[in-house]
């Protein structure tokens, strides 16, 4: 893959899968709008609630006509990849990348995979080239360093997604685009048999009333592992609507209609991430407690309606 830009995109903390696609489209030099539009989700799982979007439900076939398949495969393999003009979203543990900021491995005890992206290599495939935005860094990896920070498995292969690039390919219709992911943003946060969307909300609010019975440093790590979290919600909900704005779809009444609704949740989840400050250093007040609780509530119902006026904006374009 011929490298076109020497700056990586960074969405925001914790969305290391999504800044590699997006770095990898600013290479390429194709629109993020689309992938952006799709990016909406919530999920608790390992005890933080986030925004990420699993790498299977990105939709790049439809949305660009990549293709992307999890795999197990050999150094050797990602050469032959990545010489038929492929690149790879890379398993990894940032602990053991040299180039890795200490100060940034705030959530690796909580088992939050690491991507970083592979999108080159030298002559002789002894040499890659990676991008990890979470860490600002674009330079290289040995084939020593790749197997050192490769996830460990019974068989020892390197675990990655494809990034497969089609021969030819023309992006759906704006229109057309903004229907399908405003329906796939809905359906997964409507759903309600695991961990997404609204019953993300219930289980985090489940642990935050679990966690009057924590010791000191376990409740005060989740919180603030939570703040940094919830901060890249609010990031990435931002980004979601300024790429539907950028689209120039929707009415001026429909604008005006959905930039209340976006301002208004990120200033509820911005509400929850200073509860959540105040309730660290008062832990036994239970009115504050009880007031977390239903902003939580309220951000969760919130987040429904906007998806839903997402949906129906899209369904009424001609």
């Amino acid at each position: 893959m011929e490298q076109t830009s020497q700056t990586v995109v960074k969405l925001a903390a914790m969305e290391c899968a999504a800044s590699c696609l997006l770095t990898l489209l600013q290479m390429k030099q194709v629109s993020s709008q689309y992938f952006l539009m799709n990016y909406w989700s919530l999920n608790y799982s390992s005890g933080l609630l986030m925004s990420g979007k699993n790498i299977r439900l990105y939709k790049l076939d439809y949305l660009y006509g990549i293709q992307s398949e999890f795999m197990k495969g050999t150094e050797e393999d990602l050469v032959q990849l990545i010489r038929e003009g492929g690149a790879v979203l890379l398993m990894c543990r940032a602990a053991d990348m040299d180039y890795f900021p200490r100060g940034l491995l705030t959530h690796e005890e909580n088992g939050i995979q690491h991507f970083a992206l592979i999108y080159g290599c030298d002559a002789s495939g002894s040499r890659f080239q990676v991008a990890d935005p979470t860490a600002d860094y674009i330079g290289t990896l040995t084939r020593e360093q790749l197997g050192r920070a490769r996830v460990k498995g019974k068989d020892n292969s390197l675990y990655y997604y494809t990034l497969v690039p089609p021969n030819q390919f023309a992006l759906p219709d704006p229109k057309e685009a903004f229907q399908f992911t405003s329906r796939q943003n809905l359906q997964l946060y409507t759903k309600g048999d695991l961990n997404f969307g609204y019953r993300a909300v219930e289980l985090f609010i489940a642990d935050l009333m679990q966690s009057l019975q924590w010791d000191k440093e376990r409740r005060n790590s989740w919180i603030y592992q939570n703040n940094i979290t919830i901060s890249s919600i609010v990031k990435t909900r931002s980004a979601v609507w300024n790429s539907i704005c950028e689209l120039q779809l929707l009415s001026p009444s429909q604008l005006e209609e959905g930039n209340l609704g976006i301002d208004r949740l990120l200033k509820l989840w911005t509400t929850v991430n200073f509860l959540l400050i105040k309730y660290k250093k008062n832990y036994t007040d239970m009115a504050l407690l009880s007031q977390l609780k239903d902003k939580l509530m309220e951000v969760g119902d919130h987040e429904k309606q906007f998806l839903l006026q997402m949906e129906q904006m899209g369904s009424e374009l001609l």
